[in-house]
């Protein structure tokens, strides 16, 4: 009978998902440092739920042999990715920044700034949640249109 409820029990080394790690740097980032209060004061809801609803009909799915072929789309990514961008260039010396947690390829600011844009994203019920993944495909495509 104990045998049978050790199995139930989900194994403490199972591999947790990708969805699973963002959530948890994203809690960490949000209790250690100031993103939320900070993005809240640079980003309209409007342009929150731009950057939302085009992440939901999915970045490759819209990119087509490097070209993006719905305008709305194209500028919602755009704005996304220079907002990124542009945003840690401005929280590079923020004092919070310092416990901000990263991920093995992406600095923790930037880390920081993807987990601030999908907790405000899951706080208002949006689609499409933000996550390093996509802004490497954001930063894989665009890369190259912007000057």
């Amino acid at each position: 009978m104990d045998f049978c409820r050790r199995e139930e029990r989900e194994s403490p080394s199972a591999p947790k998902s990708y969805d699973e790690i963002m959530d948890e740097v994203t809690q960490w980032n949000i209790e250690n440092t100031n993103i939320l209060q900070i993005l809240r004061e640079d980003i309209a809801d409007e342009r929150l739920l731009a950057w939302s609803e085009a992440l939901k009909e999915g970045i490759r799915q819209v990119m087509r042999g490097g070209f993006l072929q719905d305008e709305p789309l194209q500028e919602a990514y755009l704005d996304l990715y220079k907002f990124i961008i542009q945003e840690r260039i401005k929280l590079a010396r923020d004092p919070s920044m310092e416990k901000a947690r990263g991920t093995e390829d992406t600095d923790p600011v930037t880390v920081c700034i993807v987990c601030g844009i999908r907790a405000l994203q899951r706080q208002f019920g949006m689609p499409g949640l933000m996550s390093i993944m996509r802004f490497k495909l954001l930063q894989r495509y665009l890369e190259k249109l912007l000057p």
